[in-house]
């Protein structure tokens, strides 16, 4: 078990489950080192576990997102602005179909977007999200490179390029196919009931939200517990050590002090000896 097999499996856990999964790997490491490294590994925002999530979940998604960043800076190598145009709008309905599905709140869902977009723009970023290892949002100026230094849980290589997707198979495009077709016969619904559709989804939002702030809340009371029993831990072991090294000493103490009695009681009894011996002489003289 190294460390990144360890922080691909961290990642790839639900929030909620984050905490428990990392003290169980620290536990389990082969060393203390490990098992420290382990531990200093932090928990994913909303957002980032999102993305994580959906790196996994739908890789296809990702890379299709991804692959407009490459198209667009070779357009805007180019100065194309037809295509930088096409590209722009394709982005832009990409970026809704990777997150439609993700039942996020609209603070999480714009945080995912905004990080989508810097990865469009930055390779940098792109190599981040990628990694699905994400630990917080990004965010591109459109200026400066994304600063990606303190997102990712581990070291990614910033400067690989992403990997040209191969074609889907046939099934796989008729099923895409089939799918969209069935949603062009859908039939459209009507204004009261999108009205009540998007009411329902609010409440749904505000529900999940609250939802959200309880898990999280006891989430990080978990997190505080967990850190405060690895502290006591580290002092029992501490204090163990000590105790082995004061029990050696107490050992040796002893030793010392029943050869010092036996030297006393050697001494005692050549003095008193000494002592007869002088009073012997004096009485013959």
């Amino acid at each position: 078990m190294d460390l990144r097999e360890v922080a691909e499996e961290l990642y790839a856990s639900a929030p909620a489950a984050f905490v428990e999964r990392r003290s169980a790997a620290a536990q389990e490491a082969d060393d203390r080192d490990l098992a420290r490294r382990i531990r200093a590994l932090r928990k994913p925002t909303a957002s980032a576990a999102a993305l994580n999530a959906l790196v996994r979940d739908d890789p296809d998604a990702v890379h299709d997102v991804l692959e407009i960043g490459d198209r667009l800076r070779d357009a805007f190598a180019a100065r194309d602005r037809a295509v930088i145009r096409e590209l722009t709008r394709e982005r832009q309905r990409l970026l809704q179909v990777a997150t439609r599905g993700l039942r996020l709140s609209a603070a999480v869902a714009r945080e995912v977007e905004e990080t989508l977009q810097a990865a469009v723009v930055d390779p940098a970023a792109a190599a981040a999200v990628r990694s699905g290892m994400l630990l917080r949002s990004l965010e591109s100026t459109g200026v400066d490179e994304v600063d990606v230094s303190d997102a990712v849980a581990l070291p990614v290589d910033t400067s690989a390029a992403p990997s040209r997707r191969p074609p889907r198979s046939a099934k796989q495009a008729a099923v895409k196919q089939a799918a969209g077709q069935k949603a062009d016969e859908a039939p459209r619904e009507t204004a009261s009931e999108r009205r009540e559709r998007q009411r329902r989804i609010r409440t749904a939002e505000k529900a999940l939200e609250r939802a959200r702030a309880d898990a999280d809340g006891l989430d990080d009371e978990l997190d505080a517990e967990v850190d405060r029993r690895t502290d006591l831990e580290g002092e029992r072991d501490t204090l163990e050590r000590r105790l082995e090294r004061t029990t050696e000493e107490l050992a040796e103490a002893r030793a010392v002090e029943r050869d010092l009695r036996r030297r006393i009681t050697a001494a005692q009894a050549a003095l008193r000896d000494a002592e007869r011996a002088l009073r012997d002489a004096r009485a013959d003289a």
